[in-house]
């Protein structure tokens, strides 16, 4: 199968990375509230599969089930352990633990 790289030209791809990107930068700093918090779940749990089932499309099934248990582990207290040590490598990582994120 060929990959159709031009599919990342999509407008609802392009819209979703903006708002993502404009969100996390921008609307969260300046309005700190539920909203900016869950825009920025729903754009990038559009954006990312949409991007690796275009590089991958071989493996689109299987790179959306990934994201879902991708995501539920990430907002999890079991991620934790993880983000620890990635801290302790140098490598700063955030996030807050919130299981109204699964909404997205």
């Amino acid at each position: 199968m060929k990959t159709n790289y031009s599919k990342l030209g999509h407008p609802i791809f392009i819209l979703s990375i903006v708002l993502l990107l404009l969100n996390d930068w921008f609307f969260k700093e300046m309005f700190h509230n539920t909203l900016t918090g869950k825009l920025s779940d729903f754009a990038g749990l559009l954006a990312f599969p949409y991007f690796f089932s275009v590089l991958f499309p071989k493996y689109r099934k299987s790179i959306h089930w990934l994201t879902v248990i991708g995501f539920i582990f990430w907002t999890s207290v079991y991620a934790q352990q993880f983000i620890d040590v990635v801290n302790f490598v140098g490598f700063p990582i955030h996030r807050v633990v919130d299981f109204t994120d699964h909404v997205a």
